[in-house]
């Protein structure tokens, strides 16, 4: 029943581009596959319904991109629809297997594309194809290409190049990260502008490289997504920045499973540099309880979290708490829930 509801959205969103208003992200497959996750599956087809009006038609191929010439038009937002052709015509001739272990090393340097957002579509589609196994439905193969192409239209490197052998956890190295002055401008609209300012804080790279993460990748994850919840949960002037550094992370542990050894652990770092990239640029001036987990007196339970997401229903808030949720179940950090709820009563129901 569920896998129709999202096959029937999938549908419905198939001809919609990939933006919106110029650079937001056209967030709808991402919200109804994570609605589902958190038992909102009677509430997708009229989400969509709403959702819908802001959207284009997807966009036409311009030129044209081909294996001997794509690294040069990573990051040209005007050849999307290039990408998306481009994309499908490969996933015509590999399994969505081979399809994401071609191009995820070759975007992973890019992972802050479109506020992130390329990776969390791209984790959400492989998490659907996991799930429906050989034979998995065209949708959600092109759903997976979608992501890709957004993640390739919108690649966005970021200063540094952390190694995670550095002499500090996650939530120390992320308090003593440079932060950009908010007097600093923008060389761009959104999220993707602040970063790209982050060419002015010289000393972010050395900050990265503080951060000793663990050997396993999946708890080196643990350790960063608790510490960027405690970031989310403690600053309310910027949430949607800052809900990116959970969500982004938390859709890298999605894919993990599917990645060799060595892609796994450059995936951490990626992750990591994301993460640090975020709070450097929105986390201005610093506050004490970046560093330490949120009061867990009142700590709302799974059910209540999932079932206000539902009844809120901004994609955001969907988004986050189905990955506040999910990596809960793993951790058991409270600060999770706290950052979840505390993120849904900042944000105005649309």
């Amino acid at each position: 029943m569920t896998d129709d509801v999202l096959l029937d959205a999938l549908d419905r969103l198939h001809d919609t581009g990939p933006e919106f208003d110029g650079f937001l992200a056209n967030h709808a497959p991402m919200a109804a596959e994570a609605l589902i996750r958190i038992g909102g599956a009677d509430a997708v087809a009229g989400w969509v319904d709403g959702y819908l009006p802001r959207l284009g038609p997807a966009p036409a191929v311009v030129r044209g991109i081909s294996e001997a010439d794509w690294r040069e038009h990573l990051g040209d937002v005007r050849l999307a629809g290039d990408w998306v052709a481009h994309l499908r015509q490969q996933a015509h001739d590999l399994s969505w297997r081979d399809l994401l272990l071609r191009w995820w090393p070759r975007l992973l340097p890019g992972m802050a594309a479109s506020a992130t957002h390329g990776v969390i579509r791209t984790a959400h589609a492989v998490r659907s194809l996991s799930a429906a196994g050989d034979g998995a439905d065209a949708l959600l193969v092109d759903e997976l290409v979608q992501g890709l192409a957004l993640w390739a239209a919108r690649y966005q490197p970021l200063p540094g190049a952390p190694r995670l052998r550095g002499g500090l956890d996650a939530v120390t190295a992320i308090s003593r990260l440079p932060r950009l002055d908010p007097v600093v401008p923008s060389e761009g609209p959104g999220i993707g502008g602040r970063l790209q300012s982050l060419h002015r804080l010289p000393r972010l790279g050395g900050g990265l490289d503080a951060w000793k993460a663990g050997s396993d990748p999946d708890v080196a994850l643990d350790e960063l997504i608790g510490a960027a919840a405690r970031v989310l949960a403690a600053r309310s002037d910027i949430p949607i920045a800052f809900c990116h550094a959970v969500t982004a992370p938390a859709a890298v542990r999605l894919v993990l499973p599917l990645l060799p050894a060595d892609l796994q652990r450059a995936s951490v770092a990626a992750s990591w540099q994301v993460v640090g990239g975020i709070v450097a640029a929105f986390a201005a001036p610093r506050m004490a309880a970046e560093a330490t987990p949120a009061a867990a007196d009142g700590v709302p339970s799974v059910a209540r979290l999932a079932a206000r997401a539902v009844e809120h229903g901004d994609e955001h808030v969907i988004k986050l708490t189905e990955a506040a949720l999910r990596e809960f179940d793993r951790s058991e950090d409270p600060t999770l829930l706290v950052a979840a709820a505390r993120f849904r009563e900042r944000l105005p129901v649309p």
